[in-house]
């Protein structure tokens, strides 16, 4: 962290280093203005000078917001309560009675929040606990400052790291045997609370013998070569292994079973976060082996797993009469709660866009596809946006921007959409205020190249491309606009890179080409990462791991100098 900001003030240096979270504001020196800003538990110190450097700022506070918002603590203590003698808890609807009979599991990049935060309210009722969380984790967090995330040392909740680089290992393997022997030996009088966020699935391998966790990775990447989509790797993931697709809620049979989900999916779809290891499924062997046949890799994977789904086919079959999979036990013992989802980060980002003076407008909270792709079309619209202040059909240059308008729908942008962008723009124009356009949720990468980088910073570059090209021969544009687009992980973490993604403005590629730098050769070398280390590092949005997760959030600003 402090790589990235000492070198700008010898106070900055000090706060970064002593890890005490502060807010210090407008920091007068020799005319320059030094603003301070804390997010979650991170401070960053900014040299401001100009309305562009401020409205950058802005954004990144925009972000900062939507991240604070559903910091996992925060969410839990939310859901969770006691009621006044504290002997029953209350969820939702539902009542439990408390008598030292509980214990919690959890797997996922949240779940180290949230168990504080369940620790906190329940420590006297709790037996045991044991949760699986990303290498490094804890560590990160204490370097970072952010002691309220991390598990008192007297804590009965056991924390154990795994999954390095986001994929299954030994470590996230014997986590997974021991949460499975834990919840396999409750009673019908325990309460097992569940803690489920994005990242779990690689935090919970347990598959089925005879396949071996090896052969299961040799699977995924077999999978993944050949074209399989990611539902149809889920699906392969839930019918052979043994805690996946409700497998951990039927392990804790008939031990009351709560919940509490960090939705990281599109939708909100209990199946797909971490594979739904407390939601029945719907999938079965037969649909797996049918898969494989229409990807014809029946003969390309580790014969255990085709030795596995046949016999689980015929299992089914005999005992159902049927390939219809029912699950095989009751529901009424499982209560699923998703306690934080994207929406809420969304709903904070605009808050916060409106009390620093924008007119926010959220355009989609379903944003997906290739992530280059994306930031072509935020490039697009920044200037379809600029152009619609104070447009009139009249306008010279009209034609134009009815062929941008066209080349937005191609891209898949609705007309009602751009309708609701034209109408914002027209009353920012009116009252003389800069527009924030918010979007969520998750792209993709298809890595070609060998650089460093993540999907945020490639949609950042992608955009400013895209910018540079659409202000080419429309000097007005650059002249009277200010136009800034920022994409960041939620989860604090953008690819194989320290960053939660990146913010840029018009002048990004210009200042590309001064330095010889050719921003498309990056892009495509996926590099992204390195190419902002040596043009701006002010750009990269470092927060560090921030302890939740629910997908990315997009901001951009259009912002009239006039």
């Amino acid at each position: 962290m402090t790589r990235y900001i000492s070198w700008l003030c010898p106070v900055c240096k000090f706060i970064s280093q002593s890890r005490q979270p502060r807010v210090l504001t407008h920091l007068p020196v020799n005319g320059w203005t030094f603003n301070f800003y804390k997010y979650s538990s991170y401070i960053s110190c900014i040299r401001r000078k100009d309305t562009a450097e401020m409205a950058n700022q802005d954004v990144v506070s925009i972000f900062s917001s939507a991240v604070n918002s559903v910091l996992p603590h925060h969410l839990i203590r939310k859901h969770i309560e006691l009621n006044h003698s504290g002997k029953n808890l209350i969820i939702e609807d539902k009542k439990y009675k408390l008598d030292n009979n509980v214990y919690v599991v959890g797997f996922g990049k949240a779940v180290l929040g949230m168990a504080r935060a369940v620790d906190d309210t329940l420590s006297q009722h709790i037996v045991k606990g044991i949760i699986s969380v990303p290498t490094g984790i804890q560590e990160n967090f204490r370097d970072a400052g952010k002691l309220d995330m991390l598990l008192d040392s007297n804590s009965k909740i056991e924390v154990r790291e795994g999954s390095k680089n986001n994929m299954p290992d030994k470590s996230s393997y014997q986590t997974a045997v021991r949460i499975q022997d834990l919840v396999s030996k409750l009673r019908e009088k325990d309460l097992l609370i569940v803690l489920i966020s994005g990242g779990g699935s690689a935090l919970l391998p347990l598959p089925i013998p005879p396949v071996t966790l090896e052969e299961e990775l040799e699977l995924t990447q077999i999978l993944s070569k050949n074209g399989a989509t990611i539902d149809e790797l889920n699906i392969l993931r839930k019918n052979i292994e043994v805690l996946k697709g409700g497998g951990l809620a039927k392990q804790a049979f008939p031990a009351k079973v709560i919940a509490l989900i960090v939705s990281d999916v599109i939708g909100d779809k209990l199946e797909i976060i971490s594979s739904g290891p407390t939601v029945p499924d719907k999938s079965t062997p037969q649909q797996c082996l049918m898969i494989l046949k229409q990807l014809n890799l029946q003969d390309k994977i580790p014969e255990s797993i085709n030795t596995l789904l046949v016999r689980r086919t015929r299992e089914i079959t005999k005992s159902t009469g049927s390939v219809e999979y029912t699950g095989g036990t009751q529901w009424e013992h499982v209560q699923n709660v998703i306690v934080g989802k994207y929406k809420m980060a969304l709903a904070a980002a605009s808050m916060k866009a409106e009390q620093l003076g924008f007119l926010p407008i959220t355009l989609s909270s379903v944003l997906n596809g290739e992530a280059s792709k994306v930031g072509v079309m935020f490039g697009m619209l920044a200037r379809y946006a600029a152009l619609s202040f104070g447009y009139k059909v009249s306008n010279p240059k009209s034609s134009d921007y009815v062929q941008l308008e066209l080349d937005l729908v191609s891209k898949g942008v609705p007309k009602k959409t751009l309708k609701k962008v034209v109408a914002l723009a027209h009353h920012a124009y009116n009252i003389k205020k800069p527009i924030c356009i918010l979007t969520g949720g998750e792209t993709t990468v298809q890595v070609k190249g060998s650089g460093k980088g993540g999907r945020n910073q490639e949609m950042a570059v992608a955009c400013a491309l895209e910018i540079d090209k659409q202000c080419q021969g429309d000097t007005s544009v650059l002249a009277n606009f200010d136009l800034i687009f920022l994409s960041g992980g939620t989860d604090g973490i953008d690819g194989p890179t320290p960053v939660a993604g990146a913010v840029i403005d018009q002048t990004f590629i210009q200042k590309c080409n001064d330095n010889n730098m050719d921003a498309l050769t990056y892009l495509r070398n996926n590099d992204t990462f390195n190419l902002f280390e040596k043009i701006s590092e002010e750009c990269l949005i470092l927060i560090g791991h921030t302890g939740t997760n629910v997908m990315d959030i997009q901001a951009l600003v259009i912002k009239s100098k006039k």
